[in-house]
């Protein structure tokens, strides 16, 4: 067995251990403290409000695509985790009656919201109350078209308010900016350098990075997305320590004459 098989083996090892520690640690109910998100506070006040207005909460996971050819954007990471969202998200609606109007720039992620968002209402009793129309393919692969489309649905529909979480670029000013003219409540979120600053003048309720992969386990208070959280939490610090330690011995190696490290 090589060592690159052997290093992945350990790894996969200490992942599996870490999640099966910390979903014992959540339902032992050790859950610690975490930091407020404003901007998730805003989804669930206008998820609220959605049940008594009538005016449907949109809800979108990105302008990426899964296994994007040239010219696309292809981000399955913040995919999944725009996905995650909007599923906890529809959990809620289904539990308070909220309206939601679901949208997408891939087939595939739109095919997996189409299950998600009925399995969420299952989950509650609710599922006479789904409607796959509230699921919509604006684009595929087109992320310009996409937000354009976005924009053009907040001039045609009066929303209770916008979930834009995932992979998105420059061209997301197209969608927020007409967001910000109609005075549309706007919960953003991208690990887009050239997002997030467009982002921040449009609204000041953000996720930034890697807070949308944090978020699913704001909207829920379920074991298996606390585990996944603190198991994020776990191997961040770890990868941390070791480019600390990496960093250190850089130091270390220069005045003592020790030899370089494989792969340095």
């Amino acid at each position: 067995m090589t060592v690159p098989a052997i290093f992945f083996i350990i790894i996969l090892v200490l992942v599996v251990a870490l999640i099966w520690l910390h979903y014992a640690r959540v339902q032992a109910g050790r859950v610690p403290e975490r930091r407020p998100f404003p901007a998730l506070e805003v989804l669930q006040a206008a998820l609220a409000r959605s049940a008594e207005t009538g005016r449907p909460v949109h809800l979108s996971p990105g302008a990426s695509t899964i296994g994007a050819g040239e010219g696309q954007r292809a981000s399955t990471a913040e995919l999944l985790a725009g996905l995650n969202v909007i599923g906890r998200a529809a959990e809620q609606a289904a539990a308070g009656g909220a309206s939601i109007v679901v949208s997408s720039a891939d087939a595939v992620a739109h095919l997996a919201l189409r299950g998600m968002v009925r399995q969420s209402y299952r989950s509650f009793g609710q599922e006479q109350s789904f409607n796959a129309r509230q699921i919509e393919l604006w684009a595929h692969g087109d992320a310009m078209a996409y937000t354009a489309a976005v924009a053009a649905i907040y001039d045609r529909i009066p929303l209770e308010a916008s979930l834009l979480a995932g992979a998105f670029g420059q061209e997301a000013l197209l969608a927020t900016e007409t967001g910000v003219e109609r005075m549309l409540p706007q919960v953003l979120g991208s690990t887009h350098p050239s997002a997030l600053g467009l982002m921040a003048i449009t609204t000041p309720y953000i996720l930034i990075g890697e807070e949308i992969y944090a978020a699913e386990a704001y909207l829920t208070s379920t074991s298996i997305p606390q585990a996944r959280l603190l198991t994020h939490d776990a191997l961040r610090t770890v990868v941390i320590w070791l480019m600390l330690i990496a960093f250190g011995y850089g130091f270390i190696r220069i005045a003592f004459g020790w030899p370089v490290l494989a792969g340095w």
